[in-house]
C-alpha cells in the first residue's frame, strides 16, 4: 500500500506521524510522494480549537472526495469519538497509534524513532497532563502526564548525533512537568536533571526546548540554561497577564512566575528571546484585565507571540462559563495584542543587530540562531553551524 499522510496541529502531531511512517514503511508499505499517488490517505487531526477540528475534518473529506481511501486519527477522534462518528460516518477512526498499526499489520512494542531532518529533530520526552486548564481538550486527547525515561532520551539523542543530526527540540504535551508525578505539583519537575544528563552523555551541539509552562521552571532549570548548548529561546504558555483571568482559567500560574522566568532567564542568557502564547477574550475578560495583558507585554519584552482568540471547545468547562465575549471584540483585542507582538519582535530584533550569531544552516540557505532568529546565510551547507553577524539585511523572517 502507497500511504500519505497529512498532519495538522503540533509538533507532537508531527512526530507521531513521522513515527507511525516509519513503522509503516517497516512493515512493506511505501510513502507516496503526494496526496494523488497515495492509495490511502491518514489525516492526523488536532483539536486544540474549534477552527482546528474544523480543518482536520475539511481535509479528510476532501481527500474522500478525490476518491481515496480515507483514515484519521489523532487528538480529534480521541477527545470527542462520538462526534466524530457522526459526522464522518464512512472514514475509520482510530484513537491510538497501536490501533493505527495493527490495522496495518505494522504493531510493534515500540515504533521505530524516525529521522526526519539533517538538521533539526524533534523528540518527545513527556506526553498528556493532569492540569484542568478550563479551556484546554488537549489533556482529554492525550491523556494523563507520562514523562519519558533518562535513558531512552538518551538513546534517541545519541541515535540523531550519529545520523548528523546538529539539533534535537525536546517537546511535550506538558514539557516543563518532565519527572513530576502529577503535572500539578509543579514544584516536582526535574527537567534540568534530563537537561544535565543530555549534557554530560552526548555531544549534541544544540538542544532547543519546545513550550513550557512557567511555573515548572526553577533554579535548577536555570543553571541548565547557562550551559550554551541549551538554545536561548524560552517559548512560554503564559495565556494571559491578568491575575483574575488566570484564576479563572485554573492556569496553575500567576503573572509573577512569569516575570520571575523573564529576569532568572535574562541573568544567565542575556540575549534570550521569550516567546508566548496568549488567549484573547476569555469568558469574563474585562476590558481593564485585557489592558493588564498588554502591559505585560510591554514589561517582559517578548520577541514574538502567538495569539488566539478565545475559542469554546465542547466538553471543556470554559465552553459553558457566563459572561462569553461577542467575537467582533475577540477580533478586536486579538489585533491589537498582534500589533504589539510586532512592535515587541521588531525591537527585540533591534537589539541583535550588529551582534553574532550562531545559525543552524537548512536546506534554503537560510537558519536559526539560537535565539530563533532566521538569518539568509549564502553558500551554507545544510546541517552546518555558522557564525553570522545580525543585520536587517540579513535577517530573513522579520515577523
Amino acid at each position: 500500500m502507497k500511504f500519505y499522510i497529512r498532519t495538522l496541529g503540533c509538533k507532537m502531531n508531527q512526530l507521531d506521524s513521522a513515527r507511525i511512517a516509519a513503522a509503516l514503511q517497516g512493515a512493506g508499505h511505501s510513502y507516496a510522494n503526494s496526496e494523488d499517488e497515495a492509495d490511502c490517505v491518514l489525516v492526523n487531526s488536532c483539536t486544540v480549537t474549534a477552527q482546528a477540528d474544523r480543518k482536520s475534518r475539511q481535509v479528510a473529506n476532501a481527500a474522500a472526495r478525490g476518491q481515496k481511501q480515507v483514515m484519521v486519527m489523532g487528538c480529534g477522534p480521541r477527545s470527542a469519538p462520538q462526534r466524530w462518528r457522526s459526522q464522518l460516518p464512512a472514514t475509520p477512526l482510530f484513537d491510538s497509534e497501536r490501533a493505527l498499526l495493527e490495522h496495518f499489520g505494522a504493531a510493534m512494542e515500540e515504533p521505530p524513532f524516525p529521522i526526519t531532518s539533517r538538521t533539526r529533530l524533534p523528540i518527545a520526552i513527556q506526553t498528556g497532563c493532569d492540569d484542568i486548564c478550563g479551556f484546554c481538550i488537549t489533556r482529554i486527547a492525550r491523556g494523563a502526564h507520562r514523562s519519558e525515561p533518562v535513558a531512552r532520551i538518551i538513546r534517541q539523542v545519541r541515535a540523531a548525533e550519529a545520523q548528523g543530526i546538529r539539533e534535537v527540540v525536546l517537546t511535550g504535551i506538558n514539557l516543563a512537568a518532565w519527572g513530576c508525578e502529577h503535572t500539578r505539583r509543579p514544584q516536582q519537575s526535574r527537567l534540568h536533571e534530563a537537561l544535565f544528563s543530555i549534557l554530560e552523555q552526548t555531544r549534541m551541539p544544540r538542544i532547543r526546548l519546545s513550550s513550557l509552562g512557567p511555573q515548572y521552571l526553577g533554579s535548577g532549570f536555570f543553571e541548565a540554561l547557562g550551559d550554551p548548548r541549551i538554545c536561548d529561546h524560552l517559548h512560554l504558555s503564559v495565556q494571559s497577564g491578568s491575575e483574575p483571568v488566570l484564576r479563572r482559567m485554573e492556569r496553575g500560574h500567576g503573572v509573577e512566575e512569569v516575570y520571575r522566568v523573564a529576569e532568572q532567564a535574562r541573568a544567565v542568557r542575556p540575549d534570550v528571546a521569550l516567546t508566548a502564547d496568549f488567549i484573547v477574550g476569555f469568558p469574563g475578560e474585562s476590558e481593564a484585565e485585557f489592558e493588564d495583558t498588554l502591559a505585560m507585554v510591554k514589561r517582559v519584552g517578548f520577541a514574538k507571540l502567538h495569539v488566539f482568540p478565545f475559542s469554546p471547545r465542547e466538553g471543556t468547562p470554559a465552553a459553558g462559563l457566563p459572561g462569553q465575549l461577542p467575537g467582533g471584540e475577540k477580533k478586536y483585542r486579538s489585533g491589537r495584542l498582534r500589533t504589539l507582538g510586532r512592535q515587541a519582535r521588531d525591537a527585540f530584533l533591534r537589539a541583535q543587530w550588529g551582534k553574532t550569531g550562531q545559525v543552524l544552516v537548512e536546506h534554503d540557505e537560510t537558519g536559526l540562531t539560537g535565539n530563533y532568529i532566521r538569518v539568509k546565510v549564502p553558500g551554507g551547507r545544510d546541517g552546518e553551524i555558522r557564525s553570522a553577524e545580525l543585520w536587517p539585511d540579513a535577517v530573513w523572517d522579520r515577523w
